[in-house]
């Protein structure tokens, strides 16, 4: 897949997503304080454990570097764990909303915040145990690229660990969006509040940059598998299931044709 560069459609989705940071920490701080931050965090523990454990048997805590943190959903968790966060987004306004959620839960000591291009980590090569990342990899204009940049901060032995969804691929299937109207046809309400829901315009906004990214039409996660494994990375997997522990019932229903997934790979020790 070749390079994907549109200065233009980059400061379109800087954009959108400054303008959704207070809706978007708002459901973040409402998945933190419901059962849904639990669920999440025996997850990633789950996912992480093993190279969580190596770093802790070398005395030392582990390093998570989480990739468009957003308000710091992530981010909470993994320094609830006791873990090393590196934080980084390109809106300056998520970031903000994300240092405010840390601080309020007494973690500012534990994650460092960095603004930039996800594409282009100012990180050592085997800089971290674990690269995580949630409602990314869809919006990269270079996601193989991506993938690359994001295996070489790992140490060997170190996870990647993805959670995505094929969230516009109803733009290009019209069996998919016909039954993507059926679910969401007034059957189903999803629980977020208003305030932590994006608004209609906002929605449509979303669509018309999610046309021009080179992911939407792509069925995932296969795509994920074939480029980890072109990269080396070994044990790699993916859990097309997850959104079962991880979603309401009103989530699981209203997203019932882009159910969420997760790709883990681990970076082979040469």
């Amino acid at each position: 897949m070749a390079r994907y560069v549109n200065t233009d459609l980059e400061t379109e989705i800087g954009s959108y997503w400054d303008e959704r940071a207070e809706s978007y920490s708002n459901c973040v701080r409402g998945e933190l304080e419901d059962d849904r931050g639990e669920a999440w965090r025996v997850a990633l523990e789950r996912v992480s454990r093993g190279p969580l454990a190596e770093a802790r048997a070398d005395s030392r805590k582990p390093r998570v570097l989480d990739l468009g943190c957003g308000p710091g959903f992530f981010s909470i968790i993994f320094a609830h764990m006791d873990c090393e966060v590196s934080a980084m987004d390109a809106s300056e306004e998520m970031l903000s909303r994300a240092c405010v959620n840390v601080t309020a839960e007494g973690l500012a000591d534990r994650v460092v915040f960095y603004q930039g291009d996800v594409t282009e980590l100012p990180f050592d090569d085997d800089s971290f145990d674990v690269v995580a990342s949630r409602n990314l990899m869809w919006l990269m204009r270079d996601p193989e690229r991506a993938y690359a940049e994001w295996m070489r901060v790992l140490r060997p032995g170190g996870k990647l660990v993805v959670f995505d969804a094929n969230w516009y691929l109803y733009l290009f299937d019209k069996d998919v969006d016909l039954r993507r109207r059926n679910d969401q046809d007034g059957n189903c309400v999803k629980e977020w509040d208003e305030d932590s829901r994006a608004t209609t315009a906002e929605e449509e906004r979303c669509e018309r940059f999610a046309r021009e990214l080179p992911l939407s039409p792509v069925m995932r996660p296969a795509w994920d598998l074939d480029v980890l494994h072109r990269l080396g990375a070994c044990h790699v997997h993916a859990d097309d299931e997850v959104w079962i522990d991880l979603w309401t019932e009103s989530e699981s229903a209203f997203y019932a044709t882009s159910p969420l997934f997760m790709v883990e790979a681990v970076k082979r020790v040469v």
